[in-house]
């Protein structure tokens, strides 16, 4: 049993806390929001993030940042944008620990285009030895129901596999991995095909349209990846082709909702504000196509997709854009 600390309560948040309780350990979760700690401590609900799940006894929620400092293990689930903004509040408390900081985020960081864990390690004033990265086809409305899924936690030391057990339930299986930059970059970069794909989708195409469009993600996020230092056995697993798949074909998915309303002919600021929580591939396609300039690492369907957002073309031309570059 350890005891787990987690730095966020919005749906991925709330579900990875039950996650843990379900395999053993004992749970405290942050929140800013009172009437949220008051629900999860009284009751054993988030109602605003899980409806109808009913989250175990071990977990507690608190709004004191100093609490987090009992954790053993500290997970970040704040959004990929937020983490700058929020995460200095903690890095008096965290940075004299020795405890791993493991990242739940999914995106990467507009303007400075970096991936979570380098931004954790700034914000919190801690080595990369000590941050970790999890990612996997991991929807939180599936999982709340403990549908079986995988993921793979990330990190530069053995602490990765130690961490895989902690976090392994009877439903939830995870594996070890020693490739943190290529599991943050297939978790960002998915999320922008997926905006793609829910654009076909919302435009009244099928599974052979979607298909095409994930054939050319599967490419570009590859390329990419590998030349910032991921490794391509990455691709392979839960975190990789696993995790671009479940979100790039999934109602549930934000960012294919997102995409979804696009295809109906809605702008993209208005499409985002039908959603609800956070698109993390609106705010990441920028930052995708500036490393892949820097980079040369062509990415014609980030490219095209950011033309969609800004009104420049439709579906149909996106489409013929990416199937030309993948014929």
């Amino acid at each position: 049993m350890s005891k787990i600390a987690i730095i966020g309560c919005g749906a991925w948040g709330t579900c990875f806390a039950k996650i843990c309780a379900d395999a053993g350990n004992e749970v405290l979760v942050w929140t800013r929001e009172e009437d949220v700690v008051e629900e999860i401590n009284s009751n054993h609900t988030n109602r605003a993030y899980l409806k109808s799940v009913l989250l175990p006894e071990e977990i507690r929620a608190t709004e004191n940042p100093e609490d987090i400092s009992w954790g053993e293990i500290v997970i970040s689930a704040l959004p990929c944008q937020s983490l700058r903004s929020a995460l200095p509040a903690f890095a008096p408390v965290l940075e004299p620990l020795d405890a791993p900081v493991v990242s739940l985020s999914k995106g990467m960081e507009k303007g400075s285009g970096k991936l979570p864990t380098q931004v954790i390690e700034e914000c919190l004033h801690v080595p990369s030895e000590r941050v970790f990265a999890l990612g996997g086809p991991n929807l939180a409305a599936l999982l709340a129901k403990e549908e079986l899924a995988a993921a793979q936690v990330a990190g530069t030391n053995k602490r990765a596999a130690d961490l895989a057990k902690t976090f392994s339930n009877p439903y939830y299986f995870v594996s070890a991995s020693s490739d943190p930059i290529g599991l943050q970059v297939w978790g960002a970069l998915k999320n922008v095909a997926a905006i793609a794909c829910g654009m076909a989708a919302g435009a009244g195409y099928g599974e052979n349209t979607a298909a095409v469009l994930i054939s050319a993600a599967l490419s570009e996020i590859e390329a990419l990846s590998l030349k910032l230092g991921g490794k391509a056995e990455t691709m392979e697993g839960p975190a990789g082709v696993g995790d671009l798949v479940c979100t790039a074909s999934s109602q549930l998915s934000r960012n294919f909702s997102l995409g979804y309303r696009m295809g109906l002919g809605i702008n993209v600021e208005e499409a985002a504000r039908g959603v609800k929580g956070v698109t993390e591939g609106k705010d990441t396609i920028d930052s995708a196509l500036a490393l892949s300039k820097k980079y040369d690492s062509p990415m014609p369907l980030a490219g095209a997709l950011k033309e969609a957002m800004e009104g420049k073309t439709d579906f149909a031309a996106l489409f013929s854009k990416v199937a030309g570059e993948t014929a």
